[in-house]
């Protein structure tokens, strides 16, 4: 039995937020204060299985926070290819950037050629300070 997908406010506000976020990663709070500023109350376990259901689905990947406790989300657009990638976590502001270079591409895919491994990219990221962070930290 197939399941109905139902659009209420707080799944469009959801979509919505989410579409802003398109070049970035966001925590549930962040997701949680948007939803409040725009008059809609909800409660953390309905935004934490909102974000589940989405990554689950693919539309999402999870990435544990590296500046706080919990997880920072990402958009996974087809387009992207995020299982083909590794991706960059800034330590600092907790953005998430895709690295799709083909160097590093081929780095990874030879890795895993040479000791046999089977690295999930969706999971996998590099840690460090973003180049908006550092530019910042210049100042």
């Amino acid at each position: 039995m197939l399941q109905k997908s139902y659009h209420t406010k707080t799944t469009d506000l959801i979509s919505q937020f989410i579409q802003t976020k398109m070049d970035c990663g966001f925590t549930a709070g962040e997701l949680s204060d948007f939803l409040t500023s725009h008059g809609v109350s909800v409660n953390k376990t309905t935004v934490y299985r909102n974000l589940d259901k989405m990554t689950e689905n693919g539309k999402l990947i999870k990435h544990k926070s590296l500046i706080a406790d919990g997880f920072v989300y990402q958009t996974a657009e087809e387009e992207n290819h995020c299982e083909e990638h590794i991706h960059f976590q800034c330590c600092k502001c907790g953005s998430v950037i895709h690295l799709s270079d083909e160097k590093t591409s081929e780095y990874l895919k030879s890795l895993s050629e040479d000791l046999g491994l089977q690295i999930n990219l969706n999971l996998s990221s590099l840690n460090g300070i973003c180049q908006k962070c550092r530019k910042q930290g210049e100042h």
